[in-house]
């Protein structure tokens, strides 16, 4: 009888358990789900953020275009349609965008493209009248909204394509009176469809589409059958016409997720939202149900295995740990996928920007070598800081994870304080005027001009509430304030206190604790119009934490924020600041040139690199060591190369098409018969994640260099590998040029491009030479073919060229060709 008690008792409470576990299991279960789908409508949002941000991107620069042009005609100065086209091929830097400029006065909808037809390259006119994407589309003038067509196809070359509009009026060429026109920033498709992209991963089979109020899509899922959303929706969905119609409204004017069935019936989640600067296009985003959402298979696993476990008591704890060892391994995949997933992404993010940072600093940088105009060195400089502080940020992008977990570090530099002002006014003064916001500027003049600490940090944490500031603030002032004071238990510090205070829409009270956290952004709905991740208060408060310090927020709800905060810095020199402006000036004489830290022309090097600007910008960075330097464009012409010829260093790309750097090296390796047996290899990479090296190192690299290219570090990583007897000490003595043409101004754009290496003469005239001559020992003269012939020189030293078929820089490497050619004594080298 107690045995009957204790085995229904037993029951009971096996059933007791099993319901709980039933339950939970499915509470669980049903949270999961709920996350799962509430982190899906979250990254549909952010992919609706990135995409609204690219179009508004787009919208300015069409906006741009039409602001230079209107500035003429209210100055009185108005355009030609030509004169406007002109323009515009100028300011258009990307060869897959065109700009068409059409008249809207007379109904022809035609006019002229700044790219030629893809069927007759010489036919520039471009007609509308035919493509229907203008009717009913308002054209505002108002910041931040914009004014964008339907997909159509572009007339011109038949590439489905969207369109940016602005009115603009412009003088017609043959009656000389003002026309109404359209000027139209044409841009692919397919340039919008890469901004669609989810992370790999979780999300790796997501479909993004994009509609229009109708739903007939502007970017389509391969998944979503027919031409239309809607009647896709309605074809597999059946309903009553008031819950479609209810269905249809809903993804008009909400943000949100809904289950539907696909074409072969099953399950599937979409997410929507509006795109936040245009009120006819939305955001679709679908994946299957099954890959969504969380199974409940493990969770009963569990339930029959603690079933199994209270009927047979005694294997209880084994069954029960070798499920947890199991969980355990499954779960260390996860993350090692998960791991794995970051950093593709990370490392695809880094490549895709670094190798186009590397040609705009490379190409600054060979500016700021040559330049002698101060305005020139001054622009050149802003180029430079906005580059640095460009590659701050995507470096803080990269190591966001090293954040999250603390392990940022602060390093600490000596700066020019007149520098980050600069740095910090250049950034947040453009998008102030954009705005007709008044930017004030109040510094002590008893800042000392030079102090140590993170400039980067420091200035990304200024830039970040700046930029708060202007974009929260529609109008009226931002202002920015520094002022100091010595620190008074330690004399070798001074203390700044930073302060930004505006007149923006301010915060309410129950929201300051969301302004520090990450992908918070205030009031979302009502300010979805302004761009921005919610990232970048987060970030700042835990820069300044590292540094001891955090920022304080005052605000009025309507009315305007001050944000402050207050930093240590360590004093290099005492000398005050002074006046702004003048002490940036002073910063850009003292800014030293840049000298080469060696020779070796007898040291031969190739370089592989599949972007013609990156090898470009290389071969520039040394040519002052006067090395000899081969260049190939692919992994194939580099081993052509290797096989044939004896190389000192080579330095190989990483991301290459079609054959990448590390299959590249791979089968040079295997290569025996060739003279680069010991040759050490660089690898050249975009990829700045942690990580890298020991990889590099494993695939048989030597070393490795990371883009943007650092001179400094190029010069010391070829003194690390050339053999010693290679390296020349740098010969102070210039070898003299004379160089002898008619046009004065032509000669001393020859002269300021060869001085910093030779040293350079000018005559215009063959007298003037030829007294010149009598009194000065020369190494090479550059002779313009026109002049009348020199006597009683040394033909050898002469190279005759034609000077109006060429440009500076082509006389210029005449000379740097010549002398690579020849000793010191005039030569041929053997």
């Amino acid at each position: 009888m107690k045995k009957r008690y204790i085995v229904i008792i037993n029951i009971l409470i096996v059933g007791l358990i099993l319901f709980i576990i039933v339950k939970y299991a499915n509470d669980r279960a049903t949270e999961s789900n709920q996350a799962s789908i509430a982190s899906f409508e979250k990254m549909t949002t952010t992919t609706e953020q990135i995409v609204a941000n690219y179009l508004e991107d787009e919208q300015h620069l069409c906006d741009i275009w039409a602001n230079y042009i209107n500035r003429s005609a209210e100055a009185g100065t108005p355009m030609t349609v030509d004169e406007a086209i002109s323009y515009i091929r100028k300011a258009k830097i990307s060869p897959e965008i065109s700009g068409h400029l059409i008249y809207i006065d007379d109904g022809s909808m035609a006019g002229i493209s700044t790219t030629a037809s893809s069927t007759d390259p010489s036919n520039f006119s471009v007609k509308y009248s035919h493509i229907n994407i203008f009717e009913n589309l308002e054209i505002s003038n108002v910041d931040g909204v914009v004014n964008l067509t339907r997909a159509y196809t572009n007339p011109l070359n038949g590439v489905q394509s969207i369109a940016f509009l602005n009115n603009i009026q412009v003088v017609d060429g043959e009656t000389g009176n003002m026309r109404d026109a359209l000027i139209i920033r044409v841009v692919p498709v397919s340039r919008l469809e890469q901004k669609l992209v989810f992370l790999k991963g979780e999300y790796e089979n997501v479909e993004i589409s994009l509609i229009d109020w109708d739903g007939d899509y502007m970017i389509h899922g391969k998944s979503l059958k027919n031409s239309n959303f809607f009647e896709y929706f309605k074809s597999y969905n059946p309903m009553s016409a008031q819950e479609y119609e209810n269905v249809v409204e809903t993804i008009r004017t909400d943000i949100g997720s809904m289950h539907i069935r696909n074409s072969k019936n099953e399950d599937s989640v979409i997410a929507y939202a509006p795109l936040s600067n245009l009120d006819s296009w939305f955001l679709v985003a679908y994946i299957p149900a099954n890959e969504l959402t969380v199974s409940r298979s493990i969770d009963w696993m569990i339930l029959g295995i603690v079933a199994l476990g209270l009927m047979i008591l005694l294997h209880f704890n084994l069954v029960i740990l070798r499920n947890y060892n199991r969980k355990l391994a499954v779960a260390a995949e996860a993350a090692n996928q998960a791991n794995e997933a970051k950093s593709y992404f990370l490392s695809t993010m880094s490549h895709d920007i670094r190798t186009p940072m590397n040609a705009i600093i490379g190409m600054n940088e060979m500016i700021l070598r040559d330049s002698r105009d101060n305005d020139v060195l001054m622009y050149s400089e802003n180029i430079r800081a906005a580059g640095n502080t460009l590659l701050g940020i995507i470096n803080d992008i990269l190591d966001f994870s090293k954040i999250e977990a603390g392990k940022m570090e602060i390093i600490d530099v000596d700066y020019n304080f007149a520098s980050l002002l600069n740095d910090i006014v250049n950034m947040v003064q453009r998008k102030a005027d954009e705005k007709q916001l008044n930017f004030k500027l109040e510094v002590d003049k008893n800042i000392p001009r030079c102090l140590h600490g993170d400039e980067i940090r420091i200035k990304q944490v200024i830039t970040n509430i700046l930029s708060n500031a202007v974009k929260y603030t529609r109008e009226g002032s931002v202002t920015f304030s520094i002022d100091s004071s010595k620190c008074e238990d330690n004399p070798d510090y001074v203390n700044l206190h930073v302060s930004v205070a505006d007149t923006g829409i301010g915060i309410r009270e129950e929201d300051l604790d969301k302004l520090f956290e990450a992908f918070e952004r205030i009031e979302e709905k009502k300010n979805r119009n302004i761009e921005g991740t919610g990232l970048g208060m987060a970030i700042a408060q835990s820069f300044l934490n590292m540094m001891d310090s955090k920022i304080q927020v005052e605000s009025q709800y309507g009315k305007g924020s001050v944000f402050s905060f207050d930093l240590r810095q360590k004093v290099v020199k005492w000398e005050p600041l002074g006046e702004f402006d003048a002490a940036f000036k002073s910063f850009l004489k003292e800014r030293e040139k840049y000298k080469v830290s060696f020779v070796a022309p007898d040291a031969r090097i190739l370089v592989v690199d599949d972007n013609e600007i990156n090898l470009k910008v290389f071969v520039n960075l040394l040519r002052q060591t006067k090395m000899q330097i081969d260049t190939a464009e692919s992994g194939d012409a580099c081993i052509a190369l290797f096989k044939r010829n004896f190389y000192d260093v080579i330095f190989l790309d990483h991301m290459m098409p079609n054959k990448d750097g590390i299959e590249t090296i791979r089968e040079m390796k295997a290569y025996t018969d060739t003279p680069n047996s010991k040759t050490p290899i660089i690898c050249l990479t975009a990829n700045a994640v942690s990580g890298m090296r020991e990889m590099y190192i494993n695939a048989g690299f030597d070393d490795y260099l990371t883009k943007p290219i650092d001179t400094k570090k190029l010069e010391g990583m070829l003194l690390t590998y050339l053999s010693a007897d290679l390296i020349k000490e740098v010969d102070e003595k210039k070898k003299k040029i004379l160089v002898v043409g008619e046009n004065i101004d032509f000669l001393r754009g020859v002269m300021a491009k060869l001085s910093d290496i030779y040293e350079v003469a000018v005559a215009k005239s063959t007298e003037q030479a030829q007294g010149y001559l009598k009194t000065h020992e020369v190494d090479l003269l550059l002779v313009d073919y026109q002049m009348p012939k020199l006597t009683d020189v040394d033909e050898g030293k002469i190279i005759g060229a034609h000077f109006e078929e060429m440009n500076v820089e082509e006389v210029a490497s005449l000379a740097d060709d010549y002398f690579s050619k020849v000793d010191d004594s005039g030569k041929e080298k053997a």
